[in-house]
């Protein structure tokens, strides 16, 4: 009965995450510093302030689950794994700077000159690793299970040893991402694994992504993502294959521009 009101197609779904995910870095990268700096609208109090910044955030916790969502849905359809790893892993690079001054910079934070705020904040820079890497080792997790998964069947192993490289696989890439201390660490990945294991299950697929998201910080927030997903009909959506490296450029092009406008926008 369901199936009648999945009219969600691909393309949508990364629109609203996009979206989601810009009205989030406008609090966070423009919001917070401007009150940091006493930028405050006359007309605003401070607690009126803080309640749309709430509200901000919450909206933008329904990006990182369709992210993860959307790269399962990848992986399994793509004709290249290798060429979709790579393009995660560039764009995980050229993000990293912009990330970085947008969302950690503790110094000349309203300075349009990148290479003073860099410098000025180089020891925090190194400390901190944008959501790409995180879903970049997220892709090579299920491509690993994916892997193994089918050697095992091919040898006809026993199902435990399965499971049990399954477990090891995911711990490994929990494990680096806390390590470099990627956007989401650990728990990106174990919502990414989620997915690609019960991908045939719906709504089970769903429902252990929300429970398993939902105890990171205020990710609860994030259901009307799930709904949305829940709707998802498959499809890729028109025209979706001229945007495909305009949803990889928005990333790091978003924060740049954001960037930009909290130097000079006040």
């Amino acid at each position: 009965m369901i199936e009648r009101f999945k009219k969600i197609n691909g393309l949508t779904l990364k629109i609203l995450a996009c979206l989601t995910m810009l009205v989030d870095h406008i609090a966070a990268g423009i919001m917070v510093p401007w009150a940091r700096e006493g930028i405050i609208p006359q007309h605003m109090s401070l607690d009126d302030l803080n309640k749309i910044y709430f509200a901000m955030r919450c909206i933008g916790r329904c990006a990182f689950p369709i992210f993860c969502f959307l790269l399962v849905e990848g992986f399994i359809h793509t004709r290249n794994r290798l060429r979709y790893a790579l393009s995660l892993l560039i764009f995980a690079f050229i993000s990293e700077v912009p990330f970085d001054i947008l969302f950690h910079s503790k110094y000349e934070q309203l300075n349009i000159n990148v290479a003073e705020v860099i410098s000025a904040n180089r020891e925090i820079f190194s400390k901190q690793c944008n959501v790409y890497f995180t879903l970049f080792f997220g892709l090579l997790t299920i491509w690993a299970i994916d892997y193994c998964y089918r050697l095992f069947m091919e040898k006809n192993l026993p199902i435990y040893l399965n499971g049990l490289t399954i477990a090891a696989i995911t711990g490994l890439s929990c494990y680096l991402t806390i390590k470099i201390n990627s956007d989401y660490d650990f728990h990106g990945i174990l919502l990414i694994v989620i997915f690609y294991i019960l991908r045939t299950m719906e709504p089970l697929n769903l429902i252990a992504g929300y429970i398993a998201i939902s105890s990171f910080s205020i990710e609860f927030w994030s259901f009307p993502a799930f709904l949305c997903m829940a709707l998802y009909n498959h499809k890729r959506g028109p025209y979706i294959k001229y945007f495909k490296y305009f949803f990889y450029l928005f990333y790091p092009l978003h924060l740049t521009l954001l960037y930009i406008y909290r130097c000079i926008g006040y």
